[in-house]
């Protein structure tokens, strides 16, 4: 039987006053910034910290920055064609950092033509 709306407690995030924070930027070798540009104003819209590191970072910038500012996600934008394996090895990074507990969103596209 599931649960009425009405009887469910509010999101912790909504009573919260601690703000989300997310570190954000565009891949290394990509300086495709206009996707991550419009996802960091969206994010911050929504009453997130958000700390922007720009386009062309590397993943030990990000997972850094991430550890460095306590950040409860990572939301990157790829275009340049690495995307999996970026992907993977900041995954591995923080988990080798003691910091899997990071979410990583992650979106980008196929070649422009």
């Amino acid at each position: 039987m599931s649960t009425p709306a009405t009887s469910i407690p509010a999101a912790s995030a909504q009573t919260d006053p601690t703000p989300l924070r997310f570190v954000t930027a565009a891949s290394l070798f990509d300086g495709h910034d206009a996707a991550i540009n419009i996802m960091r104003r969206l994010i911050q819209s929504q009453g997130a910290e958000v700390i922007h590191l720009g386009h062309n970072r590397s993943v030990q910038d990000v997972v850094d920055a991430a550890i460095q500012e306590d950040a409860d996600g990572i939301a990157i934008s790829s275009y340049q064609g690495g995307h999996m394996e970026y992907f993977r090895y900041m995954v591995d990074m923080l988990a080798e950092r003691g910091a899997a507990h990071v979410r990583v969103f992650g979106g980008g596209g196929g070649t422009i033509t």
